[in-house]
């Protein structure tokens, strides 16, 4: 078959509305028209097609445009979670040689945290079963609160709408002085919580400014004072987080 067919012009202009709302974060018809060089009648329409569709959205006439977390399902046929395996796993790995206690490794994912690594398989303290692929909560954990304290504003409002749409999920009244006790210290903490029987602490990995992943480390809590856990383990799980931040960067500079 010939791979010669002329281009459909409406959807290459609704790419690059696509794109230019990824770049601009919020705008306005003006605005993505200014950007794209599509004319304002025409960026208009684009929008409000693709605000039909679900992709992007609006709180009213005079407000600007933003992408819906719906946008994210046009990249779900690809995967980039080979680096987790290559240079993550190795790394929790020896951290687990060093503390004992288990770790995990989670990425964001349709509301929920996604474990992608973890050492619960290998490590002698354990006491729960987690595997890869296991959903686990946003809001009452700390890979989750430190995923969302780490993210920039726009994406922990949209991330937030989108947990409101979640049968039986409700944002606890302290969420946000929480969220922001996060970003402050640096790492998320939970005690108990929907574990009753383990805490933990995590820390962001980040590259380019934003959250690549969050990595956990699991204690059982009456075996442990959270202080002395924090003391003891916060700067070792820190250095993990920088050492795959390192080889990621390395992983994705150009040849």
């Amino acid at each position: 078959m010939s791979s010669d067919y002329p281009a459909v012009a409406g959807l290459v202009k609704g790419l690059q509305v696509l794109r230019a709302l990824n770049r601009l974060v919020e705008a306005t018809t003006a605005d993505v028209a200014e950007e794209t060089g599509i004319p304002r009648p025409t960026a208009h329409r684009l929008l409000e097609t693709l605000r039909k569709e679900g992709y992007v959205h609006r709180d009213s006439l005079r407000q600007p445009y933003r992408l819906t977390l719906m946008a994210r399902t046009l990249g779900e046929g690809y995967h980039d979670d080979d680096w987790i395996a290559d240079i993550a796993q190795p790394v929790i790995d020896e951290l687990r040689v060093r503390v004992l206690w288990p770790s995990d490794i989670a990425t964001y994912e349709h509301g929920h945290m996604v474990i992608r690594a973890t050492t619960h398989g290998t490590s002698p303290l354990s006491i729960e079963r987690v595997s890869r692929g296991r959903k686990i909560a946003m809001l009452d954990t700390a890979t989750g609160q430190t995923y969302l304290a780490f993210s920039p504003p726009p994406l922990r409002a949209a991330i937030l709408e989108s947990l409101d749409e979640f049968p039986g999920i409700q944002r606890p009244p302290y969420l946000e002085r929480s969220l922001k006790a996060t970003l402050e210290r640096g790492y998320g903490l939970r005690l108990r919580g929907s574990q009753p029987k383990t805490s933990s602490i995590a820390v962001p990995i980040m590259f380019e400014g934003k959250v690549l992943a969050c990595l956990n480390l699991n204690w059982i809590h009456r075996a442990l004072k959270s202080e002395i856990a924090i003391t003891r383990y916060l700067g070792q799980l820190r250095e993990a987080a920088l050492r795959i931040e390192v080889s990621y960067a390395r992983y994705h500079a150009p040849n």
